[in-house]
């Protein structure tokens, strides 16, 4: 895991097929957009969600994607973005939809 960058409620960590990071965002506002952006860019096979943690696993780009959106606190929320193709890792795509994901989030 490698650190990246810092924002206003900490940084961002890339893994060889994932990218995590804290956010001040909506807990709410990022699954839905979470859901909203798999939707629109492939399908989404599952989901699952809960006060505390929401995950979504989606086919997007012949990749498979494990989004994971779990609560720290009333305002900090973790967004896990994982991606594979074929076994192996898609950093470019989960960087992507990461990316998209907190544009969209209230």
């Amino acid at each position: 895991m490698i650190l990246v960058g810092t924002g206003a409620a900490g940084g961002y960590a890339l893994g060889k097929d994932y990218i995590q990071g804290e956010s001040d965002k909506n807990f709410d506002g990022v699954y839905s957009a979470a859901v909203e952006i798999t939707e629109i860019m492939g399908m989404v096979e599952s989901k699952f969600r809960n006060p505390s943690i929401g995950k979504v696993w989606a086919k997007v780009e012949n990749s498979s994607l494990e989004i994971i959106v779990e609560r720290l606190t009333r305002s900090t929320v973790r967004l896990k973005v994982k991606s594979r193709k074929n076994l192996m890792p898609n950093i470019e795509l989960a960087q992507k939809v990461y990316n998209k994901i907190l544009q969209q989030a209230r």
